[in-house]
């Protein structure tokens, strides 16, 4: 048999040391696995926690309310849609009806004009607080007159998409959406950066193909809002830096291509509330305010213009015309 040799006291306790650290592993293993189990129970056991969408600063909202699942049927440059219009987008439901659906104000502002109820085409135009984009959706039953400069809140409920048939819809209830630049109805822009906004975070891009972004599907965060707590009409000239805009001494009146419109239109062009101005996004053309809409004199056509917001007046090379729509120059012959 063989000697029995007695381990030594540092053996011992190198041993000890070697069983205690193994023992302090496995229950540190043991209580995470635990642990483990226990968030798995709760994370079961506690309801989900609702999200909340918050909408870029670039990026408009849809004309529906939070949720609404939204399909594009008619994209950009196809159809209708063309000349100042080829960036409107056609928008309808899915998986609920279309016609009859409360439209919501894409984002905050006041408005530019607006059709009266049930009138021509249905469309009103909402300008961003900032002045510096809006949007136009027509084919909608608005739910009362809309003044001009009224403040709008994102979600305010406008009207109802119109009927088959109503509004100019050509029979399909849809709601027609286009961007503008600059609050200017002649500069509608794609949902897409750097010139526009996105949609709903989506970026719907121009390359110029026919009827792009046709079938792109969305959903809304926009979400039904009350009216603005003070909904009043803003004044004109407030929103004009430097308020009359004329030099000292002088006062606000008609002169050249707009002494004529008012000529022939009298009344309905209102009185001047401010001198020529130029505009204030660099295109060259000339404005002047009135108390009843915009006196502007176009620099690319040599055309001096008056609108109310829904309707316009101008004299071209070959004589006076009268329109109505979004265009804020003549339609071509």
């Amino acid at each position: 048999m063989g000697q029995y040799l007695p381990v030594p006291i540092v053996g011992l306790r190198a041993l000890s040391s070697v069983y205690s650290w193994t023992a302090l592993l496995w229950g540190a293993m043991s209580t995470l696995r635990t642990l483990k189990a226990l968030a798995a129970a709760l994370a079961l056991s506690l309801p989900a926690l609702p999200t909340t969408s918050v909408l870029a600063a670039d990026s408009v909202s849809l004309p529906f309310d939070d949720g609404a699942a939204v399909r594009v049927v008619q994209g950009y440059n196809g159809g209708t849609h063309q000349n100042e219009s080829r960036f409107g987008l056609d928008l309808v439901l899915t998986g609920a009806d279309t016609s009859g659906a409360a439209v919501l104000s894409p984002l905050e502002g006041s408005i530019a004009w607006a059709f009266e109820p049930g009138d021509k085409t249905g469309c009103i135009e909402v300008v961003a607080r900032d002045g510096k984009s809006s949007v136009v959706m027509c084919h909608v039953i608005l739910d009362r007159p809309f003044k001009r400069g009224e403040k709008i809140s994102r979600g305010q409920r406008l009207g109802a998409v119109g009927a088959p048939g109503e509004v100019g819809n050509n029979g399909l209830a849809h709601v027609h959406l286009e961007l503008h630049r600059g609050g200017r109805s002649s500069d509608g822009v794609p949902f897409s950066l750097p010139d526009g906004m996105l949609l709903e975070g989506v970026d719907l891009p121009f390359t110029g193909a026919v009827g792009e972004n046709a079938g792109a599907t969305l959903v809304s965060t926009n979400a039904l809002a009350s009216a603005p707590a003070a909904s009043t009409v803003s004044s004109p000239v407030a929103a004009v830096p430097g308020g009359t805009r004329c030099g000292r001494g002088v006062s606000p009146r008609f002169t050249l291509g707009f002494a004529e419109l008012k000529t022939r239109l009298g009344d309905a062009m209102g009185d001047p509330l401010t001198c020529e101005f130029a505009d204030p996004s660099g295109s060259g053309d000339m404005h002047q305010l009135t108390t009843s809409g915009l006196a502007f004199w176009r620099k690319s056509t040599n055309t001096p213009t008056f609108t109310n917001g829904s309707e316009h007046w101008g004299r071209t090379a070959t004589g006076w015309v009268e329109w109505s729509g979004t265009s804020i120059d003549p339609p071509k012959a």
